[in-house]
């Protein structure tokens, strides 16, 4: 025979058990983590990545790769190089050494460029205030595109 301890534990354990069913069973079904947030790069300070499909805006685009060449052109150039090796004159003159846009391409993803544009690092500013979010994909895509060189 169970001692009443034992009893009172038992009962309770099935009682909170058959609670938490129904109130699994009646709650409203929790939307997906990964589509509540699909559609955000950044929020509150961390990085959503969902996968390929955010590395492949306009990808191979022709048009896409001209209108980031023309921003990289008139905002990167100076300090990463005309081909993106990290040898532009403005770089020099400061005494930097910026990043080889043309080797990083080989092995990072756009995505991972777009944060890292619109983030800056080490002596590369920010750019979010100053380019739009289509600038940058079409930056990030040309960049891309210097690895060949």
């Amino acid at each position: 025979m169970l001692k009443p301890s034992r009893t009172f534990f038992f009962v309770g354990l099935i009682s909170v058990s058959v609670w938490g069913l129904v109130a699994c069973a009646t709650a409203e079904p929790r939307q997906d983590v990964r589509e509540s947030v699909e559609n955000l790069q950044m929020r509150h300070g961390w990085t959503v990545f969902s996968g390929p499909e955010r590395t492949l805006v306009d990808v191979n685009d022709m048009d896409s790769i001209r209108r980031g060449e023309k921003v990289y052109q008139q905002h990167c150039m100076l300090c990463h190089g005309e081909k993106g090796r990290g040898d532009g004159p403005l770089a020099k003159a400061m005494g930097i050494q910026p990043t080889s846009l043309a080797a990083i391409s080989k092995t990072l993803p756009n995505h991972y460029l777009v944060i890292q544009i619109n983030k800056g690092k080490g002596d590369m500013p920010h750019w979010e205030d100053l380019l739009s979010s289509r600038e940058t994909w079409d930056l990030s895509n040309y960049i891309q595109s210097l690895q060949n060189n």
